[in-house]
């Protein structure tokens, strides 16, 4: 089974408690984390979320801007179910983010909300490099690579993770923190693909990160 089917059967079983969990496991801050997300990036006429999950960038995005093409990327349709009653006049596609469904520079913002670390990260800078304009932003939510949050989640607050999600799913998300980039590291990659990184920011002893790239050339 392939990593993005994984991640199917794993969003799919795990969407009615998703919020629920991303609430707990972040003190309830994840709406204050995403709205300085999107506060700190200039957002342009198309918005891609990609692993958009239950939609919450998109529903933030559009209480703010009525007239912007809001676009939801994700591999799990009972996400997408629930993204869709938040936000109905958004467009929604199933897909692998391996391969954007979009056309060359045809997005002015590319959205990643604690999804980037389950992504090849070399693959990701060169759907983005391929699908922005010039000028358009990568605006990355997602956690830090640490020792500390491997501890948290992997001793602390596992039996609690597993009332809520099966052996397997929690099993997932611990790999995912194993994988993740370091934020330097992370910058690096960007960069040297003719990215410029214009913001950056680190909460939770540097466990968390947001991080805001633009597209110069």
């Amino acid at each position: 089974m392939g990593k993005a089917d994984i991640a199917q059967k794993v969003f799919n079983s795990a969407s009615k408690v998703y919020d629920a969990f991303l609430n707990f496991t972040t003190l309830g801050l994840i709406n204050f984390f995403q709205k300085k997300l999107i506060k700190n990036t200039p957002i342009g006429n198309v918005v891609l979320d990609v692993g958009t999950g239950t939609g919450e960038i998109l529903k933030k995005i559009r209480n703010n801007y009525t007239d912007k093409v809001l676009v939801g990327l994700d591999v799990s349709e009972n996400m997408l179910e629930i993204a869709k009653n938040k936000i109905p006049d958004a467009y929604f596609i199933k897909a692998d983010a391996e391969n954007f469904p979009l056309k060359n520079e045809s997005a002015d913002n590319i959205f990643y909300s604690l999804t980037f670390r389950h992504l090849n990260a070399e693959n990701q800078i060169g759907q983005c490099k391929r699908v922005l304009k010039k000028g358009g932003t990568v605006s990355i939510l997602d956690l830090n690579k640490s020792e500390l949050l491997i501890f948290l989640f992997g001793k602390l607050f596992r039996p609690i993770g597993k009332l809520i999600f099966s052996e397997n799913e929690y099993k997932y998300f611990l790999e995912s923190l194993e994988e993740a980039n370091k934020l330097e590291d992370l910058i690096e990659k960007f960069e040297s693909e003719g990215f410029k990184t214009s913001y950056k920011k680190t909460y939770f002893f540097k466990t968390l990160i947001i991080v805001i790239f633009r597209k110069d050339s």
